[in-house]
């Protein structure tokens, strides 16, 4: 099959809704805009064409995450004056402003008109449409992808998940689900509040860094069970699951591979 030149806004949506896209429903996209081939008009083509297969009673969500609000000395290898200056000067989280390092689309989103963001200062969440503000509040700073939190919600109310042009591993519910399972990974949040002569640092506890190590095996087991609808979104391979499902599925799995770690 020839690749097209380029896809639109229009191609777009009219891949989505044969994939599954809800109308009228909630959808949490974890995305790369890369994957998708030369859209014109980027990252927003991308959103609106989302926004159209959801119509105007759809919620969309988004990651919006900003790792780099935490202590430097977690992602840079500064030591001494030049490490304690950075953790002087680091920008505390401002949820109009703070950029997510999420990607394009994700980006695009947070600044899109209307958008609703979670308070949590590094793994806060997006969304646009009607069921927008139960979904990005509250969001607490302890266990901040675990219960009480937006993905608890998404959870709960079953969103469907896309993966467009990503693995398992960008599957934030995958946290959500690990944090459930009494011996998960754990670890601790640092993060920055205030400016200069204010400035303090908390830290809480949440879920395990580690992407790569159970997230795809247990993505290829769920898909090769014929558990999710899989199909082309432009030149993206595209992943559509039931939230609950994909979290109850991934709560077992995770269960029985961390018992043997």
């Amino acid at each position: 099959m020839t690749r097209p030149a380029f896809v639109t806004t229009d191609d777009l949506a009219a891949d989505l809704r044969p994939l599954g896209v809800p109308a009228g429903g909630v959808l949490m996209v974890h995305s790369s805009l890369a994957s998708l081939g030369r859209v014109l008009g980027g990252a927003p083509a991308v959103v609106r064409a989302l926004l159209a297969a959801l119509g105007p009673a759809g919620t969309l969500v988004m990651p919006a995450f900003s790792p780099e609000v935490s202590d430097p000395a977690r992602w840079a290898d500064w030591t001494g004056e030049a490490l304690e200056r950075a953790r002087a000067a680091l920008p505390a989280f401002d949820p109009d402003t703070t950029p997510t390092t999420m990607g394009a689309i994700p980006e695009t989103f947070r600044r899109w008109p209307g958008a609703r963001r979670s308070a949590h200062p590094q793994v806060s969440v997006c969304a646009l449409g009607p069921r927008a503000v139960e979904i990005v509040a509250p969001h607490a700073l302890a266990w901040g992808q675990g219960e009480g939190s937006p993905f608890a919600r998404l959870a709960a109310m079953d969103a469907a998940l896309l993966l467009l042009g990503v693995g398992f591993n960008r599957a934030t519910l995958l946290h959500y689900a690990e944090s459930r399972v009494p011996h998960g990974r754990r670890k601790t949040r640092r993060i920055p509040f205030g400016e200069g002569a204010r400035r303090e640092w908390v830290e809480v506890p949440c879920i395990g860094d580690d992407l790569d190590t159970h997230f795809p095996p247990l993505g290829a087991t769920y898909v090769a069970a014929g558990r999710a609808r899989t199909g082309m979104v432009g030149a993206a391979d595209a992943v559509l699951a039931s939230s609950a499902d994909l979290v109850a599925f991934a709560t077992a799995f995770l269960g029985s591979a961390l018992a043997v770690d």
